[in-house]
């Protein structure tokens, strides 16, 4: 089978030849650590092969945010503290110089929309038609920004140069967009929204409403010409153990627009539309499986989410990850006994693709770390859960070890402490 008809098999329930090989992915912060572990740059920039991955491929720029954007600027800067405007009109406070890149710490201070004329004014930004939404420009403005998140990017493909492509390709075609929620707390911040559910219930409507016709106005050339096996809907609209919105708002303000999107999407062929939430997920499927969803990841163990106990709880729904990163970090045997766990769930119920429950962090020790690429493998083309024991020829390749991550030590020299 190719990656493509594995991928749609998993997804599907069907039968495959073996389970995707699937991990998860390192961050820039943890790839730095990796280096000082004796990884070399050049077995990073050839990760997908060094690991074996099976990988997949997008379908081009689709960029959601404001154009044009808001004028950044500093309010106070104070050793590595900074305090500033964002691109997307938000006041906000960063570590200039951040302890792990990648895993960007921040603090929100105040959101642009608080009223009705405040959402009018940002709907103007916010066109779906606008050419630079899909189309590389020559040179994204200069930004304060520390890392990629709600940054205006100008690299990427245009989709309609790639048509061909992800039509002919072997791997999954997948596009990750931001949804509602992640869109209205963009706009209005999570109190601002939070409290606007209840004081301003029409105003969170017509924002939904409006994003649920971008969203589709946005999409919809490039999916009536592009096959793509999964759309991810991005949310992170979870504590750790419940949403952030309560079943019955989920219901009201989403369930309704969920399902129009969602029988968009199929119209147009897409295969599989899941949703990216951190957080506890029980609720969310609750609330839009299986009429507006066909999954969920990344299945965050220590939000409460047990892969097992979710695919017995709604039958036929597809997950992606649970593999807890937390337990990836101590001795191979503990390592050993989640990821087995995990694959044992995959094998006894179908449609789930283990990998790990979010980005890869630096705590964890790269030669662990490939001590489960090679665990999970072989795992995926059926090794025995209980007595396989991986040869560790990745671990082979690396050089010495010149020192391991201190997380404290990172954290202090982003924030100017002291350490104890």
């Amino acid at each position: 089978m190719t990656a493509r008809e594995r991928f749609l098999a998993v997804a599907r329930g069907g039968e495959v030849d073996r389970l995707p090989y699937s991990f998860g992915g390192p961050r820039a912060s943890t790839f730095a650590a990796w280096r000082r572990q004796g990884l070399c740059d050049e077995l990073i920039r050839d990760w997908g092969r060094f690991t074996g991955q099976d990988g997949g491929m997008g379908v081009g720029k689709f960029y959601t945010g404001p154009l044009p954007a808001f004028e950044e600027r500093v309010v106070s800067e104070e050793g590595n503290i900074r305090t500033w405007v964002d691109g997307w009109g938000v006041t906000r406070v960063d570590a200039i110089r951040q302890p792990t890149d990648g895993f960007a710490t921040r603090a929100y201070l105040e959101f642009p929309v608080k009223a009705p004329a405040d959402f009018e004014a940002m709907r103007a930004r916010f066109d779906p038609h606008t050419p630079e939404r899909t189309r590389p420009i020559p040179e994204a403005p200069p930004s304060m920004n520390p890392d990629g998140y709600r940054h205006h990017y100008a690299g990427g493909t245009y989709w309609g140069d790639l048509v061909d492509t992800c039509n002919a390709a072997d791997v999954p075609v997948m596009l990750g967009i931001a949804g509602l929620y992640w869109t209205a707390r963009d706009w209005c911040g999570f109190e601002g929204l939070s409290y606007m559910v209840h004081d301003q219930p029409a105003l969170v409507h017509e924002m939904f409403e409006y994003w649920t016709w971008f969203l589709m106005e946005l999409l919809d050339e490039a999916l009536t010409r592009i096959k793509v096996d999964l759309i991810i809907l991005n949310e992170d609209m979870a504590y750790k153990k419940q949403a952030m919105l309560s079943p019955s708002s989920i219901r009201e303000f989403m369930l309704p627009r969920y399902r129009r999107l969602y029988e968009f999407l199929k119209e147009r062929g897409v295969e599989v539309v899941t949703m990216d939430s951190d957080g506890y997920n029980g609720q969310i499927l609750e609330a839009l499986y299986p009429s507006a969803l066909d999954g969920i990841c990344p299945v965050e163990i220590a939000a409460g989410n047990d892969p097992g106990e979710m695919l017995q709880r709604f039958p036929g729904v597809f997950l992606q990850g649970g593999i807890d990163k937390r337990e990836l970090r101590f001795g191979r045997e503990q390592l050993r006994t989640e990821v087995a766990t995990r694959y044992a769930t995959a094998r006894r119920h179908g449609r789930y693709i283990p990998h790990v429950d979010h980005g890869v962090p630096p705590d964890i020790p790269v030669r662990n770390f490939l001590y489960f690429v090679e665990l999970a493998k072989s795992y995926c083309d059926g090794a025995d859960l209980l007595t396989y024991e991986p040869p560790c020829g990745l671990e082979k390749q690396l050089g010495p070890i010149q020192g391991m991550f201190d997380p404290r030590s990172a954290i202090a020299a982003a924030y100017g402490l002291e350490e104890e």
